[in-house]
């Protein structure tokens, strides 16, 4: 007891630091001081500078957010799937072009082995019967023209109209390729030309595989024209 009577005695005061925005903080230096209302941004991250309007978010910043390079900065995305639109739609409509004039080229070729000579049957074809290579391909070049079209107006009507006819020209596809297949089976009787079977299974077959490109490249057509459409609402 004596030798903790003569000890001296020390009090300690805690004081709770609160922090209140209307007075300067004592944890940070007089440049990172925050005004009532104020937003701090990263000279680095100014938007300005790159032409993009940020969003702006009104509020008043605690201690926690004061750290330098800790600062977001929000850019909205208007238009980017416009711009999609543009950039990919040229090479797919390109593509349907060409697929569209390879279906009534070789349509033609598949027409010529379907005729018969001496007696002797030629290639028998459902799809040359119900014309699915001339109007097919007709399809498939309205259909890239239209889209070309579109990229280069960009008007909703425009964008729609393109949008329809990759939906129409899909539907097209999914008949011709069950065309195409039914002659894979149908041909290889008697009295029927080898050479004019080999070759017409072998046409068959290239244009079936044209198709289903085509018919992807409708999806995707058509998926970035409705992107586009919601876009430009």
């Amino acid at each position: 007891d004596r030798m903790q009577s003569s000890l001296p005695t020390t009090q300690f005061n805690v004081q709770e630091n609160v922090y209140n925005p209307s007075q300067p903080s004592n944890l940070l230096p007089p440049e990172y001081q925050p005004s009532l209302g104020s937003i701090i941004l990263n000279p680095v991250l100014n938007p300005i500078q790159n032409g993009q309007q940020p969003f702006i978010i009104s509020g008043i910043l605690t201690n926690s957010q004061l750290v330098q390079g800790n600062t977001h900065t929000v850019y909205p995305i208007t238009g980017t799937e416009t711009r999609s639109f543009n950039t990919e739609a040229k090479t797919l409509a390109a593509i349907q072009i060409i697929i569209g004039l390879f279906h009534v080229c070789l349509g033609i070729v598949l027409a010529l082995m379907c005729t018969v000579y001496n007696g002797v049957l030629g290639f028998a074809s459902l799809a040359i019967l119900t014309g699915y290579p001339f109007w097919g391909g007709l399809c498939f070049i309205i259909t890239g023209a239209l889209t070309v079209s579109a990229v280069k107006r960009a008007t909703p009507c425009m964008i729609k109209g393109s949008l329809g006819m990759n939906i129409v020209s899909a539907i097209f596809v999914f008949f011709g390729v069950i065309f195409l297949l039914i002659d894979e089976g149908i041909n290889g009787v008697y009295n029927q030309n080898i050479w004019a079977v080999l070759s017409g299974r072998g046409i068959a077959a290239i244009l079936a595989i044209f198709s289903v490109v085509e018919f992807v490249i409708n999806c995707i057509t058509a998926n970035l024209a409705s992107q586009a459409m919601r876009t430009s609402q």
